[in-house]
């Protein structure tokens, strides 16, 4: 019995995990009379239940009764009026989708969105010496964080960078003393940034640097 419910909460985990792939936002081009359309599907997993847009030149478009098991899933727009139902499948890293109107089935690739944090960034942090200028650059790749760190005194490598969400840490060696950073990503587009210095907290603010 105990086997029976193992191997049934395992089924449920993995059909969960399978469907939260298909967060996020596709593309793919569908032919009609007049050329290709672009067409980008933004698809929201909540349990069995899909929700999300389709967008076109012509604008966006709510997804309806929208269902998903697994790595099958279907939904319904309305399209002036008329009703389209859309079966689909998501095969690894592409999603075929089917619908009467089309002659073959439309493939989306995902659309791979730039984490938030990657780029360059520039703050400022007093010392006995005065004020002066850090930039840091980020690398965001999954949880990993890597990039460098440039002041008046030269370039250092980040190390042990950790990225969970808006929150991340990493490491700078400065002259055998380790400095440990802990971030956050904030709703204004800014960085704050804490770090322990000879047991004083020091806190500053990170701007994006000018493209």
């Amino acid at each position: 019995m105990k086997t029976s419910i193992s191997f049934f909460l395992l089924f449920v985990f993995s059909i969960v995990c399978n469907a939260q792939k298909l967060d996020g936002n596709w593309k793919g081009k569908m032919s009609t009379p007049n050329g290709d359309m672009e067409l980008l599907f933004s698809f929201k997993v909540n349990e069995a239940l899909l929700s999300g847009t389709v967008t076109t030149q012509m604008g966006a478009i709510p997804i309806e009764n929208g269902k998903i098991n697994g790595n099958n899933f279907s939904f319904d727009v309305n399209a002036n009026g008329q009703v389209i139902s859309n079966t689909g499948v998501l095969e690894g890293n592409v999603v075929k989708l089917s619908a009467p109107i089309m002659e073959k089935p439309l493939e989306l690739t995902r659309v791979e969105e730039k984490a938030k944090i990657d780029g360059k960034w520039i703050g400022k942090v007093s010392s006995p010496q005065g004020e002066f200028e850090l930039t840091f650059t980020f690398k965001v790749d999954g949880e990993k964080l890597t990039g460098k760190n440039s002041s008046s005194m030269g370039e250092m490598d980040l190390t042990n960078g950790t990225v969970n969400g808006n929150d991340f840490s990493f490491d700078i060696d400065m002259q055998g003393m380790k400095l440990t950073h802990k971030c956050k990503y904030l709703a204004d587009d800014t960085i704050e940034v804490k770090v322990n210095v000879m047991d004083q907290d020091m806190t500053m603010k990170l701007s994006r640097a000018a493209q």
